[in-house]
């Protein structure tokens, strides 16, 4: 036997392997199979571990000093309530912190204002069909009175898919403002619709959900570049209205109840923003959902057409509802998304400076992990982050999240059919739940004050 024979080409050769077998057990997941193991991780100890859920949340009371504008420091406390036995509260981070003054002056003189108190929200997938403002709108409108679904676009991708109105429509060209360089002729509505040919849409009111089988106003939002014919037919009358042409916001208004309403034009020169439904006073809230956007692009869309919209429609509160679409598994981090959330509120502020402005902090989202359904990291990382935003811009914050686990979470929703299976989007089953939690909180933070339906 050599005594002198060198191992250690075969040490290292070993070596190598078992690094090799290691890291292919690291990659292996349990849901490959049909069996439960301990995922292996050999660089768990290097890695830099997610934050555990209440490490996201400061117990501590915090106080901002803020300058005025006459450089007297203001303290602002930002330990604020976040719930109230089962409610998950509308979180105040306003300078002055008197709740959503805005919202609430509305409600005391709508017998006033000859217009609806109106509410917006802007999100993603999880709202689109309408789902959860659905029954914001129709719980709202039970305690303040109102009627008609509120804005509707021309055109919809999936128009079975919403249920709290018919809609059939054809021959639009739809441009939005996440994918087109015509956003500067849009709005709020986050995409506008041209005639391709002779377009046409028209709208019917439905019985499933409480208020929607009929309206009492109609107003058509459009830009026109040339002179132009649209023709609107409701269920009394067919008008035709001449437009000339005019670089700004344009709203024909039909003053009279129906039950359904066409619209017809065959000009490209024409970019409509769409219909908005509504009664005569009460309350209504409008959709702007668009799918798979994160909302950093509506610093993009000029404050002039934002304007426009508020004049001929204005708002009481806007409400942020985004983040999914910025959401990544791996990733607890989103303080450039926090500041972007922040600058997204300054630039709507510009346009609707007497409108309450609230960020909707992301959906509870769950992941497998080790055979059971568990919220995802990322979920509080974004949600540090949408609240952090909410502080640094003075404005409203609401926890979906908190309030969906006060449900039961997202596994929970899927369980009872509330939710997909993607464990991500709700359904309209979820939605209505969902938004029983919201309108508890909103009364909360009016005081619980109500007027009789008109």
């Amino acid at each position: 036997m050599n005594k002198d024979k060198n191992y250690l080409t075969q040490v290292a050769i070993l070596f190598i392997l078992t690094i090799g077998i290691l890291f292919g057990l690291s990659a292996f997941k349990s849901k490959d199979i049909n069996l439960t193991i301990k995922e292996i991780d050999i660089l768990s100890s290097l890695r830099n571990q997610p934050l555990e859920e209440e490490e996201f949340f400061e117990e501590e009371p915090v106080v901002v000093v803020t300058q005025t504008n006459d450089s007297v420091p203001f303290q602002r406390n930002l330990n604020v309530p976040r719930k109230a036995g089962d409610i998950t509260l509308i979180e105040d981070y306003t300078m002055t912190q008197s709740g959503l003054q805005n919202l609430e002056n509305a409600i005391k003189n709508s017998a006033n204002m000859q217009r609806p108190v109106r509410i917006a929200m802007l999100g993603d997938s999880f709202i689109e069909a309408d789902i959860l403002t659905q029954d914001i709108r129709q719980l709202l409108q039970d305690i303040y009175g109102g009627n008609g679904v509120g804005y509707v676009p021309m055109h919809s991708d999936f128009p079975g898919f919403r249920r709290s109105v018919s809609h059939v429509c054809s021959g639009w060209k739809t441009h939005n403002v996440a994918s087109d360089a015509q956003f500067k002729y849009t709005s709020l509505t986050l995409q506008l619709h041209r005639p391709e040919g002779s377009a046409y849409t028209r709208f019917t009111g439905v019985k499933k959900l409480r208020h929607l089988n009929s309206w009492e106003v109609s107003k058509i939002g459009f830009i026109a570049s040339t002179n132009s014919v649209i023709t609107i037919k409701t269920d009394s009358a067919l008008h035709t209205y001449n437009v000339s042409p005019d670089e700004k916001a344009q709203f024909i208004v039909v003053p009279e109840p129906t039950h359904s309403l066409e619209v017809r034009c065959g000009d490209s020169n024409v970019a409509f923003w769409g219909a908005w439904l509504d009664g005569k006073r009460g309350i209504a809230v409008d959709n702007f959902a668009m799918r798979s956007y994160s909302g950093t692009s509506l610093t993009s869309i000029p404050v002039e057409r934002m304007k426009q919209l508020n004049e001929g429609i204005p708002y009481d509160l806007i409400m942020l509802q985004y983040g999914l679409n910025r959401m990544v598994k791996s990733v607890t981090d989103y303080s450039d998304y926090s500041k972007k959330l922040v600058d997204i509120v300054a630039h709507l502020r510009k346009a609707f400076p007497n409108t309450d402005i609230m960020i909707v902090g992301i959906s509870d989202r769950s992941q497998n992990v080790n055979g059971t359904q568990q919220t995802m990291k990322a979920v509080y990382g974004l949600r540090k982050a949408q609240r952090e935003a909410a502080i640094e811009a003075q404005c409203h914050f609401w926890d979906c999240c908190e309030a969906m686990k006060t449900l039961g979470g997202m596994p929970a929703f899927v369980e009872k059919k509330w939710a997909n299976k993607d464990y991500t989007h709700i359904s309209h089953a979820g939605g209505k739940h969902l938004a029983e939690e919201f309108v508890k909180a909103l009364k909360y933070a009016l005081g619980i004050k109500t007027v009789a339906n008109e």
